[in-house]
Formats: C-alpha cells, sequence, structure tokens
C-alpha cells in the first residue's frame, strides 16, 4: 500500500516536515514504512515552460518545431510529436542535460533536420502516469522556470507501507486514518472531512432487498445522472502514484474515495440493473457471474452475491459483474456503499483465488458508519468537480449496522506497570485524546475511555490495548533501561522436541536433507499414496484450498508427491521431514501424533530388500542415538493407515522388550511409485517420537577407550526364513561375555546349495576387554556359546 505526501497535507498540514521524519516516525509509532520515493528530487532541473511559438515541422507532417521560455531569457527551439501542444500554455520543460526519471538524459540533437534543445514532457516520460499521447498542459498561473517539483499537485512524495503492520488496523486502510495518526504524533490539527451536506437517507434509486442471513447488515445506494469523463489530473497522479490505474471519473471518484476512507464503494450502470432493483443474497447452487475481469466464476450457497431481477452483478465485496461495468454509453450510475461480513467475503475470495483493493479492507471488519459517509464524499468531490452532474437529493438505505459501543477502563498504574515507567494522568488523557479516544475522569482518578466507530471494530477492546496507544505514542525510547531481576529457572524442553533434536540431528549426519510440509492434505495426493477413502481425516472449517480440505495422516505423502521432482535433478534424495500426522479418535476428536519420516530414493533400479535394510540400519542408528538397545524387527502387514508401504518388504520396528512398536520401515508399494511418475526404488522409514519417548530412559553412559585391540571374527549362520536376524542377533548378545561389544550383520545370501526356505546371513562379532589383550581361548569358548544359542534358535553354523 501507498500513501501520497500530497493527498495527506489535505487531511493535516505537515508543512515543515520533512519525508524521513514523517517515516521514521509512522514506523515507529504507527506502522512499518519500508521506504518512500521523492517524486520532486527526481524531477530536478525540470522547469516550467511556456510555449512561445508552435507551427509544423518543414520535414514530417506530425511534429510541431516550438519555441519554448524556460525562464532564463533564452528561448529553446523543441520540436515536439504531442498534438494538443499550443502556442501560450505553461508546459513541462526538460532542458538539455537534464535526466529523466525513466533513465534518459537529455541532449541536443537535430530530428528531421531542425535542432531540438530538450524536451516538452508527458506525464509518462516524469514519471506521473500512463499516459503519452499529449502533453501535459500546466495551470496558466505558473511563471516560467519555477522548478516542476514546486507546482502545487504534481509531483509528491510516496511512502510504501508494509501491509502486514496495518493487518489489526482497519482505520489505517485509508489516507484519513493516516493522517489522523500523523496529527496526534506531531501535534497538529485534523482537518475537517468535506462532505456533501445535502445528502439524507430517502426512497431515491432502486429498491434494495437484503435477504435473511446474506452477510451485509447495511447497504447504501446513491443515484448520479452523468457521463464518463477525464478525471482531473491531480487526482489521476494520485491514484497512479498508489498503484491504481484511472479510468474515468465516475469510477477514479470510487477508488479516490476508498483509499482516501478505506470504505470502498462501487458503482453500476443503473440502465443495465435488471428491474431496477438490488437484491443482496447467497448465490444459488452452481449460479456463475462474470466480474470485471471478464472471468466466468461458478459460486456456491455460501458466497455473498449482489443481484438484480435477473441474477448476479457483482460478488459483494470483492469485485464488479461485467454485465453492469460503466462503460462510455452510462448516463446513469447507482453507486453502492455497504457493510460486508467479513469471514464470508474473504472465504469466497480464498475459495476463487479472486483478490482486489476492496477485499483488502473489507476483510479486516470496517466501521459501519463509514458506509454512509463514503456516499457523502463520493458526492462531494463530484459536485465540485463536475457541477453539471445530477446528483440525487437522497440516497436509498437498508438495515442498519453500528460499531460496538465499548467504554474501557483505565489507570496511570496500570500504565506504568505495564510499560516499565510512569506516565502522569494529563500525558495520558492528552495522548489517548489525540487519535479520537473519549476520556472521561472518575472521581477516584481512572479513566472511563470511551472507543470511536473506526476503532471499535476489532481493534482496542482490552485495558491493554490502551495501554499499547500511550507506549507508541509518548514513545517506547522513553522506556529506560533496566537490568531484570528476580529468580530464575532453567528452562526444559518437551521430551517430544528433545527426541525430535537427537533424531534429526543424526539422520541430517548421515546425509539427510530435511524438508518441511503442509499439514494439511491433498484430495489427489493422499488419492495417489492409496489412502482409502472410507477412513476419516479431520477436516479444515477454513481451508486455504478448495482441494486441501482435510489434515494429513502423516508427513509421507506430501513426501512421495514431491519425490519425482528431487530425482529428476538428482540421482539419489535423502530427505526427513519431522512433522506429525493427523486421524480422528473415538470420540470424534482429532488426534496428533509426532513423526520422524526419513525417505531414500534413487533413481537406480534397486532391490526393495537391499531399501529395507538401509533403512533398518537407520533405524538403528537412531536408537543408539537415543541410548537405547537395539530394537528387533518383525512382520509387518501394511493396514489401511500405512497403505503406501510395499506388502511384503515391510517391517514393524520393535522396542528391545518385543512389547512396543517404535515405528514402520519398508519399501514403497511399487503401485503407489508409479501413481506419483517414479522411476526406481524408494523406502520409508516412519520413527513414532510418542513410543520413543515412552521408552525407559537410558540415563548417562560412557566409558573410556579401550587401549587393548580388538578381535574380531566373522560367522554364517543358515537360518529359515521365519528366524528373524535380529532375532538371532539378539540371542548371540545374550550368550556372549561381556567383552562381545558389538554383532553386525553384513551379508545376506540365498541360493544353491541351501534351501528354497533358507538364507544365510554373515555377522561381524567383535570381542575387546578394557583391561587385558584377550587371548585366543577366551574368543574361542566365547565362539562355541554362541554358536550353541543360536543353534538352540534353529540356525545352524555354515
Amino acid at each position: 500500500m501507498h500513501l501520497s505526501l500530497n493527498w495527506l497535507n489535505d487531511h493535516v498540514d505537515l508543512a515543515g516536515i520533512a519525508p524521513e521524519q514523517i517515516a521514521e516516525q509512522l514506523t515507529l509509532k504507527s506502522a512499518l514504512i519500508e521506504g518512500y520515493t521523492d517524486q520532486r528530487a527526481a524531477l530536478e532541473g525540470v522547469v516550467v515552460g511556456e510555449v512561445l511559438e508552435s507551427g509544423p515541422h518543414p520535414g514530417a507532417d506530425r511534429l510541431s518545431l516550438c519555441k519554448v521560455d524556460p525562464g532564463n531569457g533564452t528561448p529553446a527551439s523543441v520540436v515536439c510529436g504531442a498534438p494538443n501542444v499550443a502556442v501560450g500554455q505553461k508546459i513541462v520543460y526538460a532542458p538539455v542535460g537534464v535526466r529523466l526519471p525513466n533513465g534518459l538524459k537529455l541532449k541536443a540533437a537535430k530530428i528531421r533536420g531542425e535542432r531540438s534543445e530538450g524536451m516538452i514532457c508527458a506525464e509518462d516520460e516524469i514519471g506521473l502516469g500512463p499516459e503519452h499521447d499529449g502533453i501535459i498542459v500546466l495551470p496558466s498561473g505558473l511563471e516560467p522556470g519555477m522548478p516542476v517539483g514546486e507546482v502545487p499537485g504534481l509531483a509528491d512524495v510516496l511512502f510504501e507501507i508494509d501491509n502486514k503492520s496495518v493487518t489489526h488496523r482497519a482505520d489505517l486502510w485509508g489516507h484519513r486514518g493516516f493522517a489522523r495518526e500523523l496529527a496526534a504524533i506531531f501535534g497538529r490539527e485534523l482537518k475537517a472531512l468535506p462532505l456533501h451536506e445535502g445528502l439524507a437517507p430517502g426512497e431515491d434509486g432502486p429498491s434494495i432487498t437484503l435477504e435473511p442471513d446474506c452477510g451485509c447488515p447495511l447497504y447504501a445506494g446513491l443515484v448520479i445522472e452523468d457521463r464518463p469523463s477525464r478525471s482531473p489530473d491531480w487526482m489521476r497522479y494520485r491514484l497512479v502514484g498508489c498503484g491504481v490505474r484511472p479510468l474515468n471519473l465516475l469510477v477514479d471518484l470510487s477508488n479516490y474515495v476508498m483509499l482516501e476512507l478505506g470504505q470502498p464503494t462501487h458503482p453500476f450502470d443503473r440502465d443495465r440493473l435488471a428491474g431496477d432493483r438490488i437484491v443482496v443474497r447467497r448465490a444459488r447452487s452452481e449460479e456463475v457471474i462474470e466480474t470485471l475481469d471478464g472471468e466466468s466464476r461458478a459460486l456456491r450457497t455460501d458466497d455473498l452475491l449482489i443481484a438484480d431481477a435477473e441474477g448476479g452483478v457483482a460478488l459483494a465485496g470483492i469485485m464488479g459483474g461485467a454485465n453492469t461495468e460503466v462503460s462510455d454509453e452510462t448516463v446513469r450510475v447507482f453507486l453502492e456503499s455497504a457493510s460486508f461480513d467479513p469471514v464470508a467475503v474473504r472465504r469466497t475470495s480464498s475459495r476463487l483465488g479472486l483478490r482486489s483493493e476492496a477485499l483488502s479492507r473489507f476483510e479486516k471488519g470496517l466501521d459501519p458508519d463509514l458506509v454512509e459517509v463514503a456516499l457523502r464524499r463520493y458526492a462531494a468531490l463530484l459536485a465540485t468537480l463536475r457541477p453539471e452532474a445530477v446528483i440525487a437529493s437522497s440516497y436509498r438505505v437498508a438495515g442498519s449496522a453500528a460499531a460496538p459501543e465499548r467504554v474501557i477502563s483505565l489507570t496511570a498504574a496500570h500504565v506504568g506497570r505495564h510499560l516499565g515507567m510512569p506516565v502522569e494522568n494529563a500525558e495520558i488523557r492528552s495522548t489517548l485524546e489525540s487519535v479520537g479516544l473519549g476520556v472521561e475522569t472518575v472521581e477516584d482518578g481512572s479513566f472511563r475511555v470511551s472507543i470511536p466507530s473506526w476503532r471499535a471494530t476489532r481493534d482496542l477492546t482490552i485495558p491493554e490495548d490502551l495501554i499499547e496507544e500511550v507506549g507508541r505514542l509518548v514513545g517506547y525510547d522513553r522506556v529506560p533501561a533496566k537490568i531484570s531481576d528476580g529468580a530464575l529457572r532453567l528452562g526444559e524442553r518437551a521430551p517430544a522436541l528433545v527426541v525430535e533434536d537427537v533424531l534429526r540431528d543424526a539422520l541430517c549426519g548421515m546425509g539427510f536433507t530435511e524438508m518441511m510440509g503442509y499439514s494439511m492434505a491433498f484430495d489427489n495426493v493422499l488419492e495417489r499414496a492409496g489412502w482409502p477413502t472410507e477412513v476419516a481425516l479431520p477436516r479444515l472449517a477454513n481451508p486455504l484450498q478448495h482441494d486441501a480440505t482435510r489434515l494429513r495422516p502423516s508427513p509421507a505423502p506430501g513426501m512421495l508427491a514431491r519425490l519425482e521432482a528431487w530425482l529428476r535433478h538428482e540421482p539419489e534424495a535423502r530427505v526427513l521431514e519431522v512433522g506429525r500426522g493427523y486421524g480422528l479418535g473415538p470420540d470424534g476428536q482429532v488426534s496428533e501424533s509426532h513423526q520422524v519420516v526419513a525417505l531414500v530414493a534413487s533413481r537406480e533400479a534397486r532391490d526393495a530388500r537391499d531399501v529395507v535394510r538401509e533403512l533398518a540400519g537407520l533405524a538403528q542408528a537412531g536408537m543408539a542415538a537415543l541410548g537405547l538397545a537395539p530394537g528387533a524387527l518383525c512382520t509387518f502387514e501394511p493396514d489401511a493407515e500405512t497403505p503406501w508401504f510395499h506388502p511384503r518388504r515391510s517391517a514393524c520396528l520393535m522396542a528391545a522388550d518385543g512389547e512396543a512398536a517404535l515405528g514402520r520401515l519398508g519399501a514403497v508399494a511399487p503401485d503407489v511409485l508409479s501413481a506419483f511418475d517414479v522411476q526406481g526404488a524408494a523406502g520409508l522409514l516412519v520413527l513414532d517420537v510418542d513410543a520413543l519417548v515412552a521408552q525407559p530412559a537410558p540415563g548417562s553412559r560412557y566409558e573410556p577407550v579401550s587401549r587393548f585391540p580388538a578381535a574380531t571374527i566373522d560367522l554364517a549362520f543358515v537360518l529359515p526364513y521365519d528366524l528373524e536376524a535380529d532375532r538371532l542377533a539378539a540371542s548371540m548378545r545374550t550368550a556372549g561375555p561381556k567383552v562381545l561389544r558389538r554383532v553386525e550383520a553384513f551379508d545376506v545370501y540365498r541360493g544353491k546349495p541351501l534351501a528354497d526356505e533358507e538364507r544365510s546371513v554373515a555377522f561381524h562379532l567383535v570381542f575387546q576387554a578394557t583391561d587385558r589383550t584377550l587371548k585366543d581361548a577366551e574368543v574361542e569358548k566365547a565362539r562355541a556359546r554362541i554358536v550353541a544359542a543360536a543353534e538352540k534358535l534353529g540356525a545352524r553354523l555354515r
């Protein structure tokens, strides 16, 4: 959003205050100013000139040869291509040597054989507007040689506002609101707003009907008879400076009032309103309206619609309809001003992906008093600029609305306690009154503060809001620096966050990249991931997108949806997400689980069993990082809540005691990979953070690094398929002595001479003592015990 200094000066006298001071004080006390553009500085060297002579160019039919008085006593010859140049005009003259705002540095040149010294400028050449068809003609009373930057209403200073900083301040979405702030900050008087005093509610204009539950408590309209005409240059320059394209006076005035007061209005061509009536209602099922941008939009029954006797003519609070647009043939206008439900118009805008300047204001919750003020302001401006326009003697009103009447109690002690500095009663009173609040002193010395309508909708509701007003306006720089005192407590992180941090660090240390996905689930992603439609997920009351109405059951589907794009640029993807999955509990309430999901994928064709082995290693590394004993893998059949896992190449990660399931891992099902257009192999590891938190805390464990050498032996066992390798490894650890430090599976073999139902698994066994070098007899004795334990489980030494 942009602010015009010329425009602000219409509402408060800012003479003698530099633009940088305005920007600084607004940033400190009202809203963040991201920067400002001083058009006056950009026009340095450009002056007012007078056309002394103008005649046809001897060598070109469409050019004129002019003599211009630049105010220095030496007329300049200028070749001009504008059709509207004439003798006696006061014009904008850029002499030789001047650099224009568009970057062009002027030099003397010959154009079709005639010398041209400088330029008579059009508005686009000095950055004031879009037009290039004719030159700017200035008021006749100006003196040649006067700097153009000093011409009233021409050059401006434009401040850029960070919109996020005024989201909670509906009153600051117009110049009038910022003028009120500046009046309070600099101790200036806010000027009265000129309104059309002869207007009052009446019966002129189309009939207005507000249907029940239409989301519009107040609707007003004014009839005007006039044809579209060109707006005055000063108005066009202000609109362009604030990012609005000028069209014609009837439309430009509507935008002008919106940018000035913050209250949108909309002009309809009255003769194109069927039945000469307005109906504010909810849209009918599958009703369609063509908006001013030329798009046909299908509506739903919760969308707010402005209609006539035949159908929709505008999307309430968002955009007008093409069927009632003001055109060159318009002779009568019906000007709308209304109050709309901010939630309803924002919901429609989000669903349609359609935003407008009007919506940016309506969704904030506007002051209902502005509805009629905007009509009277429009009428006052039109009467001044177009005296021949016929304005109805009254405007029609339907419904009623008012801002909440709110009175808040406040004490100086309360203010001082929150701000950390004392503020005198007199200063509190004057500060609050400077921004339009009514202040009454009670017998006990406290204040009763009446909130004006423009701050009562959603802004000032509790005493702390008033304390913020006092603090920001007297200046937070007055708050004294003070060293905090008092008891300090060591902060503690929630156990789930600790587990997440440890797993995140462990996986990132193994080459993983962390991503962050949306908490909502896109319907097409769930469908491709195999999520069954009969398994319900929590629904969002106000989804940001129409195809993302549910919360995700796990981060896994979102990761799979991005997999094809990742593999398009990299040969391998190793990605993790620390997030939450959501579901519905038996009572219908939302349940959530903390999850860490790791995804391993490659463009190369890999055996699904190799992917599972890699994921098992990652799971064991994660448990080791948490200080937990290695878990065991057991058979896992994918269910409705994990349909993306391979039906036969998946496993459940169990705790060391075999009681609790800590997560699931496995290859991604081929049909799911195909649905996401992924070529290659992929696997997922899903660790349940809540289950990991529930495991017994291991406590601190450390031991010195042994100074004695380790002895490593390799054993290969033939196992039936119903005996898990992890179970065998756990049995060997139990049977081995204390000096058995590690049991690691490193190879799997299938094939002859083994039977079809058998496989060979090879293990590294590492023995090491901390107080001596092991002897061969000790290692051999331990080996015999380990082999015996393995044979009891049904394995045999190969």
